[in-house]
């Protein structure tokens, strides 16, 4: 998604209104890390991100698992993903490219608006709405919350019926049963997903160790070196 050149100081105006928790003194170089881009979608939808899986960094490899999260975790609830050339343009400060992402963050989230309201996106929240509802049913008159604090798919719903046993009564739990089971079945490609993601994001963590690891294996062996070095000296010199 291009910028036109008239379109920078809307953008830039937008990106200024939400409080980050770094000044931007140059944009790119900023939100190379993905990590503003995380507080950007935090400031609409804060349940949606958490921010402390975004952490600030100057290596390609961390920089790139920020934006993966970003994609598998935010971009994609929100119903888009950033492609990974735009994402490796971001992590490389190219011109353009952290405003060409800020401008379909923009779009995406003002869509989202328009078609959701203000409503977080998630899956478990509306799947558990049918539940809810029964359960308000099956409780005491007295015990029941009022119907303006109750959510809104449940104030569309039918008042409850007569009492069980009798034609038109309340599904009972045995019938139920079968509806929280497809339910749940319509929940696993979520959840599998869910831990793909969490997966992916361990093996990530476990190389950036490994290779941590091996660079403080080579500077003991530098040492190590350097050590015999200055005692081969010392011993020629007659001082040790």
């Amino acid at each position: 998604m291009d910028v036109a050149e008239h379109e920078l100081q809307g953008l830039y105006t937008w990106v200024d209104e939400i409080p980050l928790s770094r000044p931007k003194r140059n944009i790119a170089r900023d939100f190379s890390d993905g990590v503003l881009m995380a507080e950007v979608v935090h400031h609409f939808y804060p349940k949606l991100v958490e921010l402390h899986n975004y952490s600030s960094a100057n290596g390609l490899q961390q920089k790139m698992y920020n934006w993966n999260t970003l994609n598998a975790k935010v971009f994609k609830r929100l119903g888009f993903m950033v492609t990974k050339q735009d994402c490796e343009a971001c992590c490389n400060c190219k011109p353009g490219a952290v405003e060409r992402v800020l401008k379909l963050i923009k779009v995406k989230i003002a869509k989202y608006k328009e078609e959701h309201g203000d409503a977080s996106p998630g899956v478990v929240a509306q799947a558990s709405e049918p539940m809810v509802a029964y359960q308000q049913q099956m409780l005491p008159p007295q015990q029941q919350m009022p119907v303006q604090q109750q959510h809104p798919m449940m104030m569309a719903r039918p008042a409850p019926g007569p009492a069980p046993g009798v034609v038109g009564a309340a599904m009972p739990m045995g019938v139920m049963a079968p509806l929280s089971a497809k339910m749940n079945a319509a929940m696993q490609p979520e959840i599998i997903a869910e831990k793909d993601t969490v997966i992916a994001e361990l093996r990530e963590t476990n190389q950036i160790l490994e290779t941590k690891v091996r660079k403080l294996e080579q500077l003991v062996r530098l040492k190590d070196a350097k050590i015999q070095t200055l005692m081969a000296k010392l011993q020629a010199a007659g001082m040790a």
